[in-house]
């Protein structure tokens, strides 16, 4: 074989990642139904090996907009959880929900607070705020079942 001079292409590319992403495949309305809101979040916080990347990316894309700019659940957390993570976004301060950010104490493990921390900073979620997340959807799929007629 002749030598051409060239070397092979094996730079990485910026968006190599998302050749990677759990949610690849699946149905994209998963991911905005809010009623299988539970089942987009295990497919991204549980079974995503690429979940930070995807994190730093939504970061990167939805900082600074409003909540009205963001849609469905993405890196594991829903557009809600996401504008209040955010405290550059609009509509946070005087009056308004504030953001909300994670400084001092660590809320305790267990709590839906503690989940959003471990989702927002890209950490392992444990089996305590997973079970908190586990019971919360509970409650809300009892507490929005309308009564027999």
């Amino acid at each position: 074989m002749a030598y051409t001079g060239s070397t092979p292409d094996t730079a990485g590319r910026r968006l190599d990642w998302m050749a990677s992403m759990a949610c690849r495949g699946q149905d994209p309305d998963l991911f905005s139904e809010k009623a299988r809101e539970h089942e987009a979040r295990l497919i991204c916080a549980v079974r995503c090996p690429v979940r930070q990347q995807c994190l730093a990316n939504v970061q990167r894309l939805e900082h600074g907009h409003a909540e009205d700019r963001r849609d469905g659940v993405v890196a594991g957390l829903t557009a809600h959880e996401r504008w209040r993570l955010d405290a550059d976004a609009p509509g946070h301060g005087s009056g308004n929900i504030p953001a909300l950010v994670f400084t001092g104490k660590p809320p305790a493990c267990g709590t839906y607070n503690a989940l959003l921390r471990h989702l927002w900073l890209g950490e392992r979620i444990d089996s305590d705020c997973w079970s908190a997340e586990v019971r919360r959807v509970r409650l809300s799929r009892v507490s929005n079942r309308q009564p027999a007629a």
